[in-house]
């Protein structure tokens, strides 16, 4: 007779429990199937009067995969490399492992920049940025970036310099250029 009085409990929170989950998937279901309408948004229509579009087209530009190793200077080497390879209108995405970098942060509002120095090994888990051209018809690179340090916390904003500690791996895509093809090695 006890064993059945510990039972009940037992079988009673393992049903209660079922009939939550269900209700609470069929609900998750149900919002999942409704539609997204612009009423329904926080952000209402018309709140980006700036918005402007450039059709690209269909072509995707010419890929370069720019490899960098132990001591090379990311932005220097970029800019090395979008010089010799005349890139005029591109963007770029990375990975890799550094051990010294310069991030900057400019405040928007109090117009400050400050400057965030990594002196450790890192791992660079987002680098990502443009490659354009100055009047003058020098390379601009304009960099931003998210570093993991060893334990665990992570260091972003805009890339000023950094120095490879064992390699990088940088695709950069030209966009003016979608057929050439140049002797990327340095």
């Amino acid at each position: 007779m006890n064993r059945t009085v510990k039972v009940v409990p037992v079988l009673t929170m393992v049903l209660a429990a079922g009939v939550v989950f269900t209700a609470a998937y069929r609900l998750s279901a149900q919002q999942a199937a409704t539609p997204v309408s612009a009423e329904s948004r926080a952000f209402k229509p018309g709140s980006a009067p700036g918005l402007k579009v450039t059709d690209l087209g269909r072509s995707s530009g010419h890929t370069y995969r720019v490899n960098m190793v132990k001591g090379d200077e990311i932005i220097s080497g970029l800019l090395d490399f979008a010089e010799k390879n005349h890139i005029k209108n591109g963007h770029f995405t990375g990975l890799g492992a550094i051990d010294k970098a310069t991030l900057r942060w400019s405040d928007p509002v109090n117009k400050t920049p400050s400057k965030t120095e990594i002196n450790e090994e890192a791992e660079v888990v987002s680098l990502v940025g443009s490659i354009t051209q100055d009047k003058d018809g020098k390379p601009n690179v304009h960099a931003h970036t998210v570093f993991a340090l060893q334990d665990g916390s992570t260091r972003g904003g805009h890339l000023q310099s950094a120095r490879i500690s064992i390699i990088a791996e940088i695709f950069v895509t030209d966009e003016e250029n979608s057929g050439a093809v140049t002797n990327a090695s340095r």
